[in-house]
C-alpha cells in the first residue's frame, strides 16, 4: 500500500521545470550523501590533457581549494562564476548547492537543486537534499511528498533511513501526528538501540491517547535505563493515564530521586499524598516545589495549612505572612494569621503563668 494512501497524505503531482542545458562533462552519481558530509572532494579535477587545461577546470579547482581552506564565501563566488560560464557541469552545481545548504541559504540552494532535478529527475540524492531544503523553507507539503515518494520507491535502499527520518520530521512540522506514529515505530524497528527515538515514540503514543502502547514500548528499556529521568516521567504519566495511581507514584518517586526539584513530579506527589491523608509527605513535596518557585502564592498557601495540621503553628504563621506580602488584599488569610497569632499568644501566656 502507498505510504500516502496508508497515512491519508494528500499528494499532488510535483512538477519541476526542466532547464535545457548541454550534456554535462562531469555528472553526479545517482546516489550519495544528501547533504554535506564531504561537500567538496579533497582533490582537483582529473583531466587527461594536462598540457592544455580549460578555463572551467582552473575555476573549478580554485573553487574547491577555497572551500578546503575554509573560505566558503569566496568559494561560493567562484562556483557562481564557473556555472555562469559552464552551466552544464552538474557535479560542480551539486557542490555549489551543498555549500549553500551548509551555509543555510535555503532559497538559493533550492534553486540550484531544482536545476539539477531538471537534468536528472530521478537522482535520489538531489531529491533527498531538495526535500530537506523544502522543509527548511517552510514548504512542508512538498517536503512530505518528496520524502514520502523517496522512501516508498526504495524502502530498503541506502538512503531509506534518511528519507524516513525526513518524512517523520516533515509530518511533525505539518502537525500530522497520527501519521507520524506508525512511521516512528517502523524507524524504531530499524534502529532498536536508539533510546531517544524510543522515548519520542512513547511520548507521541501517550499524547495520542494510547498509554498501553507507550507502556509496551518503554517497559523493556527500564532495566537498562533506570537512571533516566525522562523515561521515569513518561512511565509515571503513562500509569497515571491508565488510572494506576499507586504505580504512577512509584515512578514519580523514582523521578524525584533522580531530579529532586522536578516541579511536575513534586506537584503530582503532593496531591497524591494529600488525598491519602499523609500530610507529612505532601508537605515535603510542596516545599520542594517552593525551592524552585518561591513566589508562587498558591503553593505558599498550601504550606501553612499543612504545617498547621501537623501542629506547627509557628511555621504556618511564617508562610501566611509570606503569602500576604504577595497578596495583601486577601482578608481571609489575614484573619487566619491573626487567629494563629492569638492562639500562639494565649499559649505563651499559659506557659509563663502556668495556667
Amino acid at each position: 500500500m502507498s505510504v500516502f494512501r496508508r497515512f491519508h497524505i494528500s499528494v499532488s503531482v510535483l512538477t519541476i521545470p526542466v532547464v535545457v542545458l548541454g550534456v554535462a562533462t562531469v555528472v553526479a552519481a545517482k546516489n550519495g550523501p544528501d547533504t554535506v558530509g564531504a561537500v567538496v572532494p579533497d582533490h582537483d579535477i582529473h583531466y587527461t590533457h594536462e598540457n592544455s587545461l580549460p578555463r572551467w577546470k582552473i575555476d573549478w579547482d580554485r573553487a574547491r581549494a577555497l572551500y578546503r581552506q575554509g573560505k566558503a564565501g569566496q568559494a561560493l563566488v567562484q562556483y557562481e562564476l564557473l556555472l555562469q560560464k559552464k552551466g552544464n557541469i552538474d557535479e560542480a552545481r551539486w557542490e555549489y548547492a551543498s555549500i549553500l545548504i551548509q551555509q543555510k541559504r535555503w532559497r538559493q540552494a533550492g534553486k540550484q537543486l531544482d536545476i539539477l532535478l531538471g537534468h536528472e529527475a530521478d537522482n535520489r540524492r538531489y531529491i533527498l537534499a531538495r526535500a530537506g531544503v523544502s522543509l527548511h523553507e517552510g514548504r512542508v507539503k512538498q517536503a512530505v511528498q518528496q520524502y514520502g515518494e523517496l522512501f516508498e520507491s526504495c524502502p530498503e535502499g541506502p538512503d531509506a533511513l534518511k528519507a524516513l527520518r525526513g518524512l517523520i520530521d516533515a509530518l511533525e512540522k505539518q502537525g500530522n501526528r497520527e501519521a507520524q506514529l506508525p512511521l516512528l515505530e517502523l524507524l524504531l524497528l530499524r534502529t532498536p538501540e536508539d533510546f531517544t527515538l524510543l522515548k519520542r515514540t512513547g511520548a507521541l503514543a501517550l499524547s495520542l491517547g494510547k498509554p498501553e502502547k507507550t507502556k509496551n514500548l518503554l517497559l523493556p528499556a527500564l532495566d537498562k535505563h533506570s537512571d533516566d529521568a525522562g523515561l521515569m516521567k513518561l512511565l509515571a504519566r503513562t500509569e497515571d493515564a491508565l488510572n494506576d495511581s499507586e504505580k504512577a507514584a512509584e515512578y514519580w518517586q523514582q523521578l524525584v530521586a533522580l531530579a529532586p526539584d522536578d516541579i511536575q513530579a513534586n506537584a503530582w506527589l503532593a496531591k497524591f499524598y494529600l488525598k491519602k491523608g499523609n500530610t507529612g509527605m505532601a508537605l515535603i513535596h510542596v516545599e520542594r516545589q517552593l525551592t524552585v518557585d518561591p513566589i508562587n502564592a498558591d503553593l505558599i498557601l498550601q504550606a501553612p495549612h499543612l504545617h498547621k495540621e501537623r501542629g506547627r503553628p509557628g511555621k504556618a504563621l511564617d508562610y501566611l505572612s509570606l503569602y500576604l506580602e504577595l497578596v495583601p488584599a486577601d482578608s481571609g488569610v489575614r484573619q487566619e494569621r491573626e487567629q494563629i497569632r492569638g492562639e500562639l499568644a494565649e499559649g505563651l501566656i499559659a506557659l509563663l503563668t502556668g495556667k
